[in-house]
């Protein structure tokens, strides 16, 4: 590798130190890149070898993808990458200009985002549709145009040949919860646990189903950013009057990713992720599983075919109707009734994580690929 080789990875909207993306960075930083990533935080620091630019919050959805991502990509564009790493979508017409100006250009799909676009509550009905054919066409420019990271198995319909780098927990960041013995609830009902982003089309309200399902000695702690004012209203009144419902819930910003982690060393039953049917959400692989894995928790969650394959198929999990909150009760007790069994799930969970469901199998494959995109462009330089 040549003295200075700086890779640039670029997000107006995340949090920057949102798992996936930081991962990466702090991945090809041990690599031995000098990395350096542009988003949103209070100035400018460096943690674990990267060093984060730090951007201003936008103050609407059209100031992200207009002034941020413009700020996004010029502050990039002064540390000269030799590869700059976009993150969202917002970003796909800079990454065409960086093309046409000779530069490499990664574009990492986090989402598909046409079905994304058809369940997003702050798009008006009228417009979903509409968004989702844009969506289509830029997914198509980009499928031409830029080297392809997927997130999920599935986007490779979207993206063929497109480079899988799964979002799999981290076994770093887990360190002894993947050996110390897993801690649930002796007293009371069972403890269920819910981390991650909230919104209707995951499972926000699904969850209270269960929740008044659940007899009196069961608890439920939710985790995460709800950027949905009128769900995180009705979450907090539902926590009022039911003191078994406890929430850790931001709407304006992420829960560091840490204190999710801290949270699965609590007594729990299991983790769940009773979501709706949808496009968007039936055939993705939840980071979450991975982590409720992890932490050596049994899986309840929505019965999906492809999460079905996952939960069931490794026996790590239960999965059930999700409009069903009844049977998804049930479930929860059963769980809590046999914690033998429990444990067995929960400890083939870890195993699976140690051996195949982990980020630093997928770091390898993003450093590799990076090295090649060098490779081959200093082949071409040469050659010219």
């Amino acid at each position: 590798m040549s003295a200075r080789r700086v890779v640039a990875h670029l997000t107006p909207h995340r949090y920057a130190f949102e798992p996936r993306t930081f991962f990466e960075c702090e991945s090809l930083a041990a690599a031995g890149f000098e990395v350096v990533l542009v988003a949103p935080h209070e100035g400018d620091v460096v943690r674990n070898g990267v060093r984060v630019l730090g951007l201003p919050r936008y103050r609407n959805r059209l100031d992200r993808v207009t002034r941020l991502a413009f700020l996004c990509v010029w502050r990039a564009l002064r540390e000269k990458p030799a590869i700059f790493h976009l993150h969202e979508p917002d970003l796909l017409p800079w990454g065409l200009l960086l093309r046409l100006l000779g530069k490499q250009v990664i574009y990492d799909v986090h989402e598909d985002y046409a079905t994304a676009a058809l369940v997003r509550p702050w798009i008006p009905a009228w417009a979903r549709r509409p968004l989702a054919r844009l969506v289509d066409l830029m997914t198509a420019v980009a499928r031409w145009s830029f080297h392809i990271v997927i997130a999920e198995k599935y986007y490779a319909r979207l993206f063929p040949g497109g480079l899988e780098v799964l979002n799999y927990a981290k076994l770093e960041e887990f360190g002894d919860l993947l050996d110390c013995p897993r801690a649930f609830p002796e007293e009371g009902g069972p403890h269920l646990l819910y981390t991650g982003g909230i919104t209707d089309s995951r499972g926000g309200r699904h969850h209270l189903r269960l929740l008044e399902a659940l007899p009196e000695d069961a608890a439920m702690l939710i985790i995460g950013h709800c950027g949905m004012a009128d769900l995180a209203a009705e979450l907090r009144r539902a926590a009022a009057r039911d003191p078994r419902l406890e929430l850790r819930i931001d709407e304006s910003d992420w829960i560091p990713h840490e204190e999710i982690v801290a949270a699965y060393r609590r007594p729990w039953t299991a983790g769940i992720a009773l979501f709706p049917d949808t496009p968007h959400y039936r055939e993705k692989e939840l980071t979450k599983f991975f982590e409720y894995m992890a932490a050596g928790l049994p899986i309840l969650c929505s019965d999906f075919p492809v999460w079905r394959e996952l939960v069931e198929g490794n026996g790590v999990g239960i999965c059930v109707d999700p409009e069903d909150p009844e049977a998804a009760a049930e479930a929860a007790l059963w769980l809590h009734a046999h914690p033998a069994e429990a444990r067995a799930m929960g400890k083939r969970g870890r195993r699976l994580v140690r051996e195949r469901f982990n980020w630093e199998s997928q770091a390898e494959v993003l450093v590799d690929f990076y090295r090649r995109i060098l490779d081959r462009a200093g082949a071409v330089a040469e050659n010219a």
